[in-house]
């Protein structure tokens, strides 16, 4: 059909699209007990009907996520910095090394590709970084559970 003989409708707000959120990184790692969350979070929003455009958007969001998610490999050495680990510093700060969906900020959680995460990663207690805010020392290093 010609252009000519459709209606364009110029005074017509565009759509709104629904934004993905957060890429999928490579490798998506992910913790054992982020995996658990996602996945429960996945599972309540699924079985949720109807859902509005937001809940729809995560859900597809976290079904990315879930497809590719996995575990890192065990650690090799606790007392040098990795995936999941919860990084003390001698600036009263505290960071918890997760997966991209885990990140929460608030939580002191930030994902492992974060310019943060990669300047501590492989520290040891002892060890001086330079973070942004300045140069801190790492106190401890902690792991949670494996699987």
């Amino acid at each position: 059909m010609s252009k000519a003989f459709t209606k364009e409708d110029s005074d017509a707000p565009e759509p709104k699209s629904v934004r993905r959120g957060i890429p999928v990184p490579a490798p998506n790692y992910v913790t054992a007990d982020g995996l658990d969350a996602l996945r429960a979070e996945h599972a309540r929003l699924a079985a949720t009907a109807p859902r509005d455009a937001a809940a729809d958007a995560r859900l597809h969001e976290l079904a990315d996520h879930l497809a590719t998610a996995e575990l890192p490999p065990p650690i090799q050495d606790p007392q040098r910095v990795g995936f999941g680990a919860t990084v003390t510093l001698d600036s009263d700060a505290r960071y918890t090394l997760v997966g991209a969906l885990e990140a929460d900020p608030k939580q002191h959680a930030i994902s492992w590709q974060s310019p943060i995460a990669r300047a501590l990663d492989d520290a040891a207690v002892g060890d001086r970084i330079a973070l942004p805010r300045g140069e801190v020392t790492v106190v401890a290093i902690a792991y949670a559970r494996s699987r």
